[in-house]
C-alpha cells in the first residue's frame, strides 16, 4: 500500500476556480518524489491538501489507506510533517522555541518537553545547522537562516513522511547542497518518504527517485529525473527553451533556461547614470555588525550582482544603500551624497528597493499593491494622475501580473506574490533599483522573464541596478560586475570573467564547483558538485 495517495482530487479556494482538477496520484513509499511546474500550476495547493490543511472540493486523500481529513489533526501530525512555502513565526520567538513546536503532536496537553523531546530537538537543530543560533530570535535571522530554522522544526516532528514546499528557498549554494544531502540522508538511511515541491529543476534531479510535472492543475508527465530533463518537455511545461548541459563531475544532465537577453555584444547606454557606492560602511542590528568596513563602487549605469552565502551581509548592504538601515560607521552614497540626505519622498523618486521580505499590503488587490509604488509622487495638491496609472499598468505588464490585477494578494502563489512585489517597485519608476533576491519563488520561466526585464531596463533605459542573487550562473550571465561577500566583508569584486574561479567558489561558499562556459553569454557558469550523486539514477 502506498503511504499517501489521492483519488479524483479537485481543489479550490474560496472565490476562485479549481486550482487542481480530478487528480489521481500515488506517492511511492520510501522514495523522494519531487513535484515541479510553473508558478500557479497547483503544486503548493496539492501539498496543502496532502497534509490535511486544505479540504478537497471533490475526491479524497488517503494516508496509509485512511481518509486523511477524517483523522484527528494531532494523529496526522505524528505521521506526516509539512514545511510550508512562506511560514510566519510569532514575533521575537527564538529558534529553540520554534523547533520545540515541532514536538507538540507528541506531547500531552500542557505537558512539558520530555527527555525524548529534547533529544529530537537537539538532533533537528544539529541536522539543520542551527545549534549555534538556537537562542537568536527568528525575526533577526537572514532569510536562509530562517528557512533552516523552519526545517529544524519540521525535522523535530519526527514523522515517517515529510512534505517540503520549496525547502531550498532563500538558501545559498552551499546550504542548498547541505539540505539536499540531508533529504537524501533522511530517505536513504532513515527510510523516510519525502515529497518536495521545487522550482529548481536541477535540485529536483539531484535528489529525486520520481518526478511529477504539473501544468494547469494536472500532472502531465511523471517518471525518472533523467527522463524529465528533456528540452521538449521543459519547454512544453514552462514555455521557455532550455539548454541541456552535461555536468563535468557526474555526467548528469543539467538544465539551463535560455532567455531573450543578454546578447554578448549588447552594450550599455553611455551617459549620465545614478551612482551608488559605499565608503568604509559598517552596518548591523542591535550592536551586531553584519557588514564591516565595506567600500564598493559598482559601475554607474550597469548591472551589479552581489553573491555570497546566507548571512554574509548582502541584504544588509542593500538595506544600508537604500536608506532602510542607518550605518554604524562610514556611509552609503548616491551621486556623491549620503543616502540619508534630503526627504524620504525625494529619495524614493531616485531609488526603489525590492527587499527579501517586502510585505504586500493585506487585503489589497494586485493593482492596488502596485499603486503603492506611486506614493512618492503623491501629495495633498497632486492626486492620482494619468501618469500614475500608466506607470502602474506598465509595471503590471512587465511583471506578467496584469491578468491578476483584480486578485487579492493573499490568494496568489508564492511566485505570483513575488512578481506583484516587483511590480510595486517598478511602478516607482526610479533611475536606480536595488533588488534583494528578485527570483525567489519564481519558476524557471519567470526567473528568465524577470532577469531579462532587469537587463533591458539597464540596456534600454540606462538604470543602475544592484541585485543580490543566490544563483551564481544567473549572476554571471546577467551582471556586468560582481561583488563576492563572506562574513560581512568583500572577498572579490570585478567582471565575472575576472573573478569567478573554482578557488573563489571554494573561498566564498566552502563548496567545490566546476566552471564551464554559459552557452548563451559565454560567461563563466559554476556548477556545484552534486549532493549524493553516486546514489542517484541518471
Amino acid at each position: 500500500m502506498q503511504p499517501l495517495k489521492a483519488n479524483g482530487l479537485t481543489l479550490s479556494y474560496k472565490g476562485s476556480g479549481d486550482v487542481v482538477r480530478d487528480l489521481n496520484i500515488n506517492i511511492p513509499r520510501g522514495a523522494v518524489t519531487s513535484i515541479i511546474g510553473p508558478n500557479g500550476c497547483g503544486k503548493s495547493t496539492l501539498l496543502r491538501a496532502l497534509s490535511r490543511l486544505l479540504k478537497p472540493r471533490l475526491g479524497t486523500v488517503l494516508l496509509d489507506g485512511e481518509e486523511i481529513h477524517r483523522r484527528p489533526a494531532k494523529e496526522v501530525a505524528r505521521r506526516l510533517g509539512l514545511l510550508t512555502q512562506q511560514p510566519s513565526s510569532p514575533e521575537a520567538i527564538t529558534v529553540e522555541d520554534l523547533v520545540r513546536r515541532g514536538r507538540y503532536p507528541h506531547q500531552s496537553f500542557l505537558g512539558p518537553p520530555t527527555e525524548r523531546d529534547r533529544g529530537f530537538m537537539e538532533q533537528a537543530l544539529e541536522m539543520a545547522g542551527m545549534t549555534e543560533l538556537r537562542q537568536r530570535p527568528v525575526d533577526e535571522l537572514s532569510g536562509g537562516q530562517r528557512q533552516r530554522a523552519w526545517i529544524a522544526m519540521t525535522l523535530a516532528q519526527d514523522t515517517p513522511i515529510l512534505l517540503m514546499d520549496e525547502p531550498t528557498t532563500f538558501l545559498d549554494l552551499a546550504h542548498q547542497q547541505e539540505v539536499l544531502n540531508l533529504i537524501l540522508k533522511l530517505n536513504r538511511e532513515e527510510d523516510r518518504t519525502v515529497v518536495l515541491v521545487l522550482h529548481d529543476i536541477n535540485n529536483a534531479a539531484q535528489v529525486s527517485d520520481h518526478v511529477m510535472m504539473m501544468q494547469d492543475g494536472e500532472i502531465i508527465s511523471e517518471g525518472l529525473p533523467g527522463d524529465m530533463l528533456s528540452t521538449a518537455l521543459l519547454e512544453q511545461v514552462f514555455g521557455v527553451p532550455c539548454d541541456i548541459l552535461v555536468h563535468p563531475q557526474t555526467g548528469h544532465s543539467v538544465s539551463m533556461p535560455r532567455g531573450t537577453a543578454p546578447l554578448p555584444e549588447e552594450a550599455r547606454l553611455v551617459g549620465a547614470a545614478t551612482e551608488l557606492r559605499t565608503d568604509h560602511l559598517t552596518a548591523g542590528y542591535d550592536g551586531r555588525m553584519a557588514v564591516e568596513d565595506v567600500s564598493v563602487i559598482p559601475p554607474a549605469g550597469a548591472v551589479t550582482a552581489i553573491i555570497g552565502p546566507n548571512a554574509c551581509g548582502k541584504s544588509t548592504l542593500l538595506r544600508a544603500m537604500s536608506r532602510l538601515l542607518e550605518p554604524m560607521g562610514g556611509a552609503a552614497l548616491i551621486d556623491g551624497r549620503p543616502v540619508s540626505s534630503g526627504t524620504h519622498r525625494s529619495f524614493a523618486r531616485r531609488l526603489s528597493m525590492l527587499s527579501q521580505e517586502q510585505p504586500l499590503p493585506a487585503g489589497f488587490l494586485v493593482e492596488d499593491a502596485a499603486a503603492v509604488g506611486r506614493y512618492p509622487y503623491q501629495s495633498w495638491y497632486r492626486q492620482w494622475s494619468r501618469e500614475d496609472q500608466c506607470a502602474v499598468n506598465r509595471a503590471l505588464d512587465m511583471t506578467g501580473v496584469a491578468s491578476l490585477r483584480h486578485r487579492p494578494v493573499e490568494s496568489l502563489s508564492g511566485g505570483q506574490q513575488q512578481r506583484a512585489r516587483f511590480a510595486m517597485s517598478l511602478a516607482q519608476n526610479t533611475p536606480a533599483l536595488l533588488l534583494d533576491e528578485p527570483t525567489t519563488f519564481l519558476d524557471i520561466a519567470h526567473q528568465v522573464e524577470a532577469l531579462d526585464m532587469i537587463w533591458k531596463l539597464n540596456r534600454k533605459e540606462g538604470r543602475t541596478i544592484i541585485m543580490a542573487l543566490h544563483d551564481i550562473g544567473q549572476a554571471c550571465r546577467y551582471a556586468d560586475y560582481l561583488i563576492a561577500m563572506r562574513e560581512g566583508k568583500v572577498i572579490a569584486a570585478g567582471c565575472p570573467d575576472q573573478i569567478v574561479t573554482p578557488g573563489l567558489i571554494r573561498e566564498v561558499f566552502d563548496l567545490e564547483a566546476e566552471i564551464i562556459r554559459d552557452p548563451v553569454s559565454g560567461k563563466p557558469l559554476a556548477l556545484p558538485h552534486w549532493a549524493g550523486s553516486e546514489n542517484l539514477s541518471v
